[in-house]
């Protein structure tokens, strides 16, 4: 998270705010580690907090009054100059998708997305970080949450199996089918999609080398920063 925020500050320039949201849970060390220009909102600690981080961004219009709220997770690493202007194509909100049918055979998000729409979905929404939304999506996702399913959105989610949930690509696929034209669409490994950062895993801990990568990419000096 260090990294990911310093990455911001150095190459992240013209937004309105940067928030962070962490379980109450720890929520002590997030705040001594986020520095002065960072706002931290506290949610509710969830029993699995692999589903309970979706849930927070699914509410996320509740924790900003932005129009547009861009998603970095914190092995989301920002490693060139990115203003909101290029979250945008002709004025609408740029997503990467790739077709279900070019994926290999682990794709575990692919049935809960679909029983949570209650449809099938041809795409895989989650190919290309970072991931923006217009603030109006995620209200019309917990509607339809309460018509499909009878329960709000953080129940459903939260009552779900480990893994049994992708936010992403829930709202993606919601934006496609209610608002295609209101998105700019990219398809997956072709040259006109946009790439700001770099995405790493976080649960694969830090060695010295990708310490040394991120130190170089915090700093300005990367070879992407070099060349930027």
């Amino acid at each position: 998270m260090r990294y990911a925020l310093a990455a911001v500050e150095q190459w992240c320039h013209g937004f309105a705010e940067v928030v962070v949201v962490s379980p109450r849970t720890g929520s002590a060390a997030v705040r001594r580690a986020i520095g002065g220009d960072v706002r931290l909102t506290v949610c509710p600690d969830y029993r699995d907090d692999y589903l309970g981080q979706q849930v927070t961004k699914l509410y996320a219009d509740e924790f900003t009054d932005a129009d547009l709220i861009c998603h970095v997770d914190s092995d989301v690493v920002f490693d060139r100059p990115v203003s909101p202007a290029d979250l945008l194509d002709a004025g609408r909100p740029w997503i990467v998708r790739r077709a279900v049918a070019l994926l290999g055979r682990h794709r575990p998000w692919l049935t809960p997305t679909e029983e949570f729409l209650g449809r099938p979905v041809a795409y895989d929404f989650m190919q290309q970080p970072p991931f923006t939304y217009p603030r109006a999506l995620y209200p019309e996702v917990r509607a339809l949450c309460l018509e499909r399913h009878g329960i709000p959105l953080s129940r459903y989610v939260a009552g779900r199996p480990p893994r049994g949930f992708s936010e992403f690509n829930v709202l993606g696929a919601h934006a496609h089918t209610a608002h295609r034209t209101a998105f700019a669409w990219y398809e997956a490994d072709t040259p006109a999609v946009p790439r700001l950062c770099r995405w790493y895993w976080s649960r694969g801990g830090l060695d010295g080398a990708l310490r040394r990568e991120l130190d170089g990419i915090v700093s300005g000096a990367s070879d992407t920063a070099e060349h930027a």
